[in-house]
């Protein structure tokens, strides 16, 4: 039996500018970082040939090609197991909430398989591969950021350059630092999830006529990667929010009302700025909140959950190994 852990992820500026229509025309930047909530992955040979699959759903199939879960069925396809296997999969989190769980679930499961098999891949080779199953095979409307932030791990700027090259920069400071941001951030849940294709492709149809809005998004990346390395944190904040602002443009479903009502009551109560984590429209409210102004934002967010992490250092690993 093998047991994989990826950790889920926050991007903090530059999101869409990893969507191939941007980045193969412009270049593409992405500030993001892993976080301590995971997804894993176990996968155990069995006895017979059948392929037993269990997460929110059971399925159990003789053919590969009967298996409805889409990234289990291609993952399986593309590593080379057929048959005689059993995948369970656990969450930290629900599915839907903008902290790159598939990708990650995607991230993991391809680890599992390829650690079944005795195969080493390395964490780009790992990241790359998931791009091709979900973008490639299964047609996803999304980006590249999730599968190498989520594979790789840390805190990056991570570059998408025209020729698809992806470039992973680590923002290096101290433990200190790491640990003064990491407690300015809040991070709280709407209690509403949803699937992010109807987001993503409306914002893949207005990347042409975003393209100065996505520019800035990128800017926003740069930016925001000098703060950090200049203790900035104060700045740092302020373009999350201005980061915010451009990204909403980029779909008409990315906010609503009450998204606007929690997001203005957070800003009024002290927060610097956030984001809606992910590709809009529910999940995950992230702010930037100086310590002493922590409480008057959770109390006036009481409404939702606060959802307590820290940064993860490292990407999907191998975290068990059984008996054969």
């Amino acid at each position: 039996m093998i047991i994989s852990r990826t950790p889920l992820r926050i991007s903090f500026c530059g999101g869409g500018t990893d969507q191939k229509n941007y980045w193969e025309k412009h270049d593409g930047a992405v500030i993001s970082t892993s976080i301590d909530k995971y997804i894993y992955i176990i996968v155990k040979k069995r006895h017979d040939n059948q392929i037993w699959l269990k997460y929110s759903q059971n399925e159990t199939v003789d053919n590969i090609d009967d298996i409805n879960h889409g990234i289990w069925r291609e993952c399986l396809r593309h590593v080379g197991i057929t048959k005689g296997v059993e995948i369970v999969a656990l969450a930290d989190v629900p599915k839907g909430t903008g902290l790159g769980g598939s990708s990650a679930f995607t991230v993991g499961t391809l680890n599992a398989l390829y650690a079944l098999k005795g195969i080493s891949k390395s964490s780009s080779e790992i990241a790359k591969e998931a791009c091709e199953i979900e973008i490639d095979v299964l047609k996803e409307p999304i980006g590249k950021q999730d599968q190498y932030a989520c594979a790789v791990g840390g805190l990056n700027l991570i570059e998408f350059k025209k020729n698809g090259e992806v470039i992973m920069n680590p923002l290096i400071i101290d433990d200190k630092t790491g640990r003064k941001l990491s407690s300015n951030l809040l991070l709280f849940y709407t209690g509403v999830t949803r699937d992010a294709k109807e987001v993503l492709t409306e914002q893949q149809k207005n990347t042409d006529p975003q393209k100065e809005t996505l520019h800035k998004m990128k800017e926003f990346a740069y930016l925001a990667k000098d703060a950090l390395h200049s203790s900035d944190f104060l700045r740092f904040g302020e373009l999350l929010h201005e980061n915010w602002e451009y990204k909403k443009r980029m779909a008409s479903n990315l906010s609503n009302s009450a998204i606007d009502k929690y997001y203005d009551l957070a800003r009024e109560s002290g927060a610097v700025g956030g984001k809606i984590c992910g590709a809009g429209g529910g999940g995950f409210f992230l702010f930037y909140v100086e310590p002493e102004k922590q409480d008057k934002v959770r109390n006036a967010l009481k409404e939702l959950k606060e959802f307590e992490f820290n940064f993860e250092s490292f990407g999907s690993k191998i975290i068990y190994i059984g008996e054969k």
